[in-house]
């Protein structure tokens, strides 16, 4: 199983690497950024990001104060 690790962890790295790149794409109001900004730039699943954003895997640039998880965050949570 060692092959399927490191796949995911490739996979994993590489939507952290696309969600850096739309952070030059997406608008930024405020210093906030909507995740469902995020989503319509990547067509990754909001709650992928919302796992990746809140692990730290996301370098995020100074000019984002905060990215506004919104229904992602609500979505099954309590």
């Amino acid at each position: 199983m060692p092959e399927l690790d490191e796949e995911l962890a490739k996979l994993r790295e590489r939507y952290c690497q696309a969600l850096e790149k739309a952070f030059e794409r997406v608008p930024v109001r405020g210093g906030v950024v909507s995740i469902e900004d995020l989503w319509i730039e990547t067509a990754i699943p909001m709650d992928l990001i919302a796992e990746l954003l809140e692990s730290d895997g996301v370098k995020i640039p100074p000019f984002v104060e905060r990215v506004d998880l919104g229904k992602a965050k609500r979505k099954g949570r309590r």
